[in-house]
């Protein structure tokens, strides 16, 4: 599975996409390391290329980097 990563404050343009992954773990520590090493801004909204649930990278002010995933809104839910 392929994933994209996105600047939190804009969902128009991905700043990085991931090459393909066979565990979401994996591609969860790439998206980690890609944010430290690379990352301009304190959150970030990865996702995988076909839809699946996004999560939030952020930074906190003591400076590790977490994962949370996020929850669809109903208008996102599948019927």
């Amino acid at each position: 599975m392929r994933y994209t990563l996105f600047r939190d404050d804009d969902h128009s343009q991905p700043v990085a996409q991931s090459g393909e992954f066979t565990s979401e773990f994996k591609a969860t520590e790439w998206a980690r390391e890609w944010v430290k090493t690379k990352g301009d801004h304190d959150r970030y909204r990865f996702q995988r290329i076909d839809g699946g649930a996004p999560m939030l990278l952020f930074r906190t002010i003591a400076g590790p980097w977490y994962v949370m995933p996020l929850a669809q809104t109903a208008s996102e839910q599948p019927a």
